[in-house]
């Protein structure tokens, strides 16, 4: 009797159910003091919010007072992003809604704007800013990348002694598996971890060997690598 075990990674498998839980990908980098604010804005409500045709430094200069809150717009971050934040109008009448909610649904997001904590200061930014600047780190891969053979099993029928088997066959490496390579590995790191960010950002790449992943990406996005790469792994 002869077993055969083929290794395989179906296609099915790499389907992940998005980020983890939690703070987002953004806030996955902020101290926590830049949390406790964060917290603060999204417990805090508003009784009222109502404008007609106001313009974002309106806003800006409206919330600053109701809320008492350091809120200001990174005008130089939406310029590269090429946000014509000057020409946004804004009508829009809302009760008892949550400031950060209201600034992340109604005024940011629909723009593709985005905000960031620093300090005890909100910022009305690009998507590219909210994460921080880039840091650069080393990911061993090794684990992923090491290649797949297709092999006999041993026959587990008794055997006379000098029994010589010759129906061996040796191992088969399997030419289909999709993560064999450092690039496939890093190609689909990118398709999970924030994937419309690494083409908009220059400054953001991975480079690979097939042992080894080099990222430059900010903190946020390196904090949630390991744990991805250990999704990818468990797939093999």
């Amino acid at each position: 009797m002869r077993l055969l075990f083929p290794f395989f990674l179906s296609a099915a498998c790499l389907v992940f159910g998005g980020l983890p839980a939690g703070p987002s990908t953004a806030e996955a980098g902020m101290s926590a003091k830049d949390r406790a604010l964060v917290l603060q804005l999204k417990k805090q409500r508003l009784t009222k919010v109502q404008f007609k045709d106001t313009d974002l430094k309106g806003i800006v200069k409206w919330l600053r007072v109701a809320t008492s809150k350091n809120i200001l717009i990174k005008r130089a971050a939406l310029a590269k992003a090429d946000i014509d934040w000057e020409d946004i109008r804004w009508t829009v009448t809302l009760e008892k809604v949550g400031v950060w909610t209201f600034l992340e649904e109604v005024v940011a997001k629909p723009h593709g704007m985005a905000l960031k904590v620093k300090g005890n200061i909100l910022f009305i930014t690009s998507k590219a800013d909210s994460f921080g600047k880039p840091v650069t780190r080393m990911y061993a891969i090794s684990h992923i990348t090491w290649q797949k053979v297709d092999f006999i099993g041993p026959d587990i029928n008794l055997k006379p002694s000098g029994f010589t088997d010759d129906d061996y066959e040796p191992e088969v490496i399997r030419e289909d598996d999709p993560l064999a390579t450092g690039d496939a590995v890093a190609d689909l790191l990118k398709e999970i971890l924030v994937p419309k960010l690494w083409d908009e950002n220059d400054s953001w790449n991975v480079r690979a060997t097939d042992r080894y992943l080099v990222i430059r990406a900010p903190k946020a996005v390196h904090n949630l690598v390991p744990r991805t790469l250990s999704k990818i792994a468990a797939m093999k």
